[in-house]
């Protein structure tokens, strides 16, 4: 039966269908519904298809790049034990030289003639003078000037790689030339042969033929349009496959593209992908590795069309068969579709012309069911239909009013209306409707864009602060005099949503005890959320506005937590001594309940403040702050005694987790604390180098560590004492803790010993910044006993390699160089990388 309250005023006809409202979608029909059924399943489908061709793709492009990585960091390794045999030959050549390249260059060219024979696979060998100047070589002039690098045109091209090799320790490899005297490309390949001093004397060149290198690459079972190559990191290309000297302008300019720009965003990894343009303009899916001791890579691609076609060979047969199955089932589909709506269409024609018995059947037993009783329910319906208005009328308690449409003044009332509200009715007419009533949950009907017809659920507060419920229905009229006006029907509601609303405040009431009974969102990982939830749920329990935990700041109140829904206070808002909540006398020891605020003189004039419960939170005889909730209107006399159980209830679970979470951050402080010198200890600071790792694992910055220990300790110990001693570590852990670089941190490691921690700072970084904190700490004069001392530190460096690399073995690295500066005489660094 429909609710009263929403039943309209003016006359229904009978047997009349009733008009759609163009403001409420319809349900769908059986015929919309089967389509989209069927249009969700196709796309269901679709996404399905579309989830396993992205995976597919994914899985042969990884497995692509998976291979091509192994490939280049085979062909790594083999060229580095190429390029590392060529340096140990020609280191053993200079060695045999010495200083007859200069001063008996025919001597030299026998030497070098019988390298040449010896390795055939070279392309010669010569010596080379620091000025550029040619003074040996298997195919020099017989008579003549003999060319001169640095300094001859036609050997422009070469001035560049000759002088990175001055400048390498090892050998050089020079990116492919063309031969003035073998008449052929060729890799140069250089070694500077230094004198003690680190001066170099001569330089060592042999070569490698480019076409004689690219044999060894001809053999590999490589897919067709496979490339491969060595590049050095600064973009000259040294070797491409299949390329050859053809095509000689890939090796005249430095190289662009997807290559370069992945070394270039590498940072120091060891091997890589790319995805891209290259030097011959294709788009191609490659990997490259480094050669360990070279600035040199080798890379494999294939040509991104190539890894398109084989993940279309893969996924071409399954598809079609998926594209197969779907037709069907489409088709399927669609003919059910079809048949079922023809037979529920007969059916609802038959619905209106025919008893229950004689409708055919659908197909589907509860359907069939479900007709034949709205069949048979029908006329009941109607019958009872025609009577509703006037059985409403006979049962119901009602009271009428009118108010004018353009204002809402009330210019008429009833008895019953007036008896409602608690009010004589010579003092509801002329108010305003906005004035006595608020909307629940809609625009105040009071406006001049309230509907003409309609029904609306508002309530009032009764004569001792009770709050009225009442549900209108009104009609509009035109008077003679040509205004507008609204007849309304007021049925009193107040027990229904009074009820409702007790309801779903002891529901949140319940929730919330069973919360704390629970010790839900007492867990660490919860931080302050729980609080702000507990808080949340305790205000709306108990029907009020605000609801904050103060804490005490000196003679200030903080508000660690708040929560308010009118936005009046916020957390970490502080409230001076004489702010009437913080000046209100105490009652019941420290609790204070202020059922009506209007009686205090002192809360009077806060604006918005109705009510207030004040309540300290208190454990253990030890008073952390108090908990303040604050109400709008005022509660009568005084509060209801389940909601001040409840409130009590509240406090002290706030005051057990705010206890709980006091007493856990000083047990964690103090397990990772030293207690002499407030600084991380050795536990703290190993999980914190543990997550450093883990952050560089994860594309971070690599670190350094040092381990600094006081020389001659023993002697302040043995001569003043160990509280001398103690006095002297606390002034040294402060001296640190001042000069740690920036970003970085330090531990007590242990005893006398300290650990810095550098993140980002490379060895030789490391050992400068040492230095200077040392510097630093040999200039300080530390007091002990009305003495002042001067104590010098010896510091070791230990340096993470990379993601592979392990704590321990940089901490051994640290300790090695550690007991070598204390080797050494102390007060030094050391760091042995």
């Amino acid at each position: 039966m429909d609710d009263p309250a929403t039943l309209p005023l003016t006359p229904v006809a009978h047997n009349r269908e009733p008009k759609p409202d163009p403001g409420r979608p319809g349900a769908p029909t059986l015929a919309q519904l089967g389509w989209r059924l069927l249009a969700g399943g196709v796309v269901l489908f679709a996404l399905l298809i579309g989830l396993w061709l992205w995976t597919s793709w994914i899985s042969v492009r990884h497995a692509n790049a998976q291979r091509s990585l192994l490939t280049a960091s085979l062909l790594a390794v083999n060229a580095e034990t190429i390029f590392q045999r060529v340096q140990d030959d020609l280191m053993h050549l200079g060695d045999t030289l010495g200083e007859t390249a200069r001063d008996h260059p025919e001597q030299a060219v026998a030497l070098l003639k019988t390298f040449q024979a010896r390795h055939a696979w070279l392309g010669g060998a010569s010596v080379w003078a620091p000025d550029g100047e040619l003074l040996a070589g298997t195919l020099m002039r017989s008579q003549g000037a003999q060319p001169n690098v640095l300094r001859d045109t036609l050997y422009a091209s070469y001035r560049e790689d000759f002088q990175l090799a001055l400048r390498t320790r090892g050998i050089s490899v020079g990116r492919p030339q063309e031969g003035r005297l073998l008449g052929q490309w060729f890799i140069p390949l250089r070694y500077v042969v230094r004198a003690a001093d680190g001066r170099p004397l001569y330089v060592m060149q042999t070569s490698i033929l480019l076409n004689r290198q690219q044999e060894l690459w001809r053999g590999l079972p490589l897919k067709a349009g496979t490339a491969v190559g060595l590049l050095r990191t600064d973009g000259w290309l040294i070797s491409r496959y299949p390329d050859t000297i053809a095509n000689p302008q890939i090796y005249r300019a430095r190289a662009r593209g997807a290559l370069m720009d992945a070394l270039a965003a590498s940072g120091n990894a060891s091997s890589g992908f790319y995805f891209g343009k290259t030097v011959d303009g294709q788009q191609r899916d490659g990997a490259w590795a480094r050669l360990g001791s070279l600035p040199v890579v080798a890379f494999l691609s294939l040509p991104h069309s190539e890894v398109v076609a084989e993940w279309w060979r893969q996924v071409r047969g399954p598809l079609l068969g998926l594209c197969t199955v779907l037709v069907v089932l489409l088709v399927a589909s669609i003919t059910l579709i079809r048949g079922f709506v023809t037979r529920m269409v007969g059916l609802r024609k038959q619905m209106n012309h025919r008893r229950a018995e004689e409708l055919s059947s659908s197909g589907v037993a509860e359907i069939d069911a479900l007709l034949r009783l709205l069949v048979r329910s029908r006329e009941q319906i109607r019958h009872l239909a025609r009577n509703r208005e006037r059985a409403l009328l006979e049962a119901a308690q009602a009271g009428t009013y009118t108010r004018t449409a353009h204002d809402g003044v009330l210019v008429a009332v009833d008895a019953s209306f007036a008896r409602m509200l608690g009010r004589p009715a010579r003092r509801l007419i002329g108010r305003e409707w906005d004035e006595l009533f608020n909307t629940a949950g809609g625009v105040p009907i009071g406006e001049a864009k309230a509907l003409d017809s309609g029904r609306r659920l508002v309530w009032t507060r009764g004569p001792n602060g009770e709050t009225i419920w009442l549900s209108l229905a009104e009609h509009a009229e035109i008077t003679g005099e040509g205004h507008k006006v609204l007849h309304g029907l007021a049925i009193d509601v107040s027990e229904r949503e009074n009820l409702l609303r007790a309801v779903e405040r002891q529901s949140q009431r319940l929730h919330t005890l069973w919360e704390m009974a629970a010790g839900s969102g007492t867990g660490d990982h919860d931080g302050g959320d729980s609080i702000e939830r507990m808080l949340a749920q305790g205000r709306d329990a108990l029907g009020l506005q605000a609801a904050i935990i103060c804490l005490r700041l000196g003679d200030d109140c903080f508000m660690a937590y708040a929560q308010d829904i009118h936005g009046r206070f916020e957390q970490g808002q502080t409230l001076a001594p004489n702010h009437p909540l913080c000046a209100c006398e105490n009652h019941e020891n420290g609790a204070l309940w202020i059922a009506d605020a209007s009686r205090h003189p002192g809360l009077a004039g806060a604006a918005g403040i109705g009510c207030v419960i004040r309540l300290p939170l208190t454990l253990s005889h030890q008073t952390m702050g108090c908990l303040l909730l604050l109400g709008d209107v005022s509660q009568g006399d005084d509060f209801d005694p389940v909601d001040r159980q409840y409130a009590e209830l509240l406090a002290a679970w706030f005051a057990r987790v705010l206890h709980d979470r006091s007493q856990r951050d000083t047990l964690l402080s103090q397990a990772y604390t030293d207690g002499l010198t407030g600084l991380l200890n050795r536990r703290a600071a190993q999980l914190r180098m543990d997550e450093a790792l883990q952050q560089m694992r994860r594309g971070g910055p690599s670190f350094s560590v040092a381990l600094c220990d006081l020389d001659h300790f023993k002697q302040v110990n043995d001569e003043y004492g160990h509280a001398a001693g103690d006095s002297v570590l606390r002034q040294m852990a402060s001296t640190l803790r001042q000069g740690v670089p920036r970003n970085g941190w330090v531990a007590r490691w242990g005893g006398e010993e300290f650990l810095i921690m550098m993140p980002g700072f490379d060895t030789a970084t490391a050992a400068a910044a040492m230095d200077v904190l040392r510097q630093r700490v040999s200039q300080r004069a530390f007091l002990v006993s009305e003495r002042s001392l001067h104590i010098t530190l010896s510091i070791g460096i230990g340096t993470l390699q990379g993601p592979q690399d392990e704590i321990v073995r940089v901490l051994t690295e640290a300790d090695d160089s550690l007991y070598e500066a204390k080797g050494q005489g102390r007060n030094r660094v050391i760091a042995m990388r």
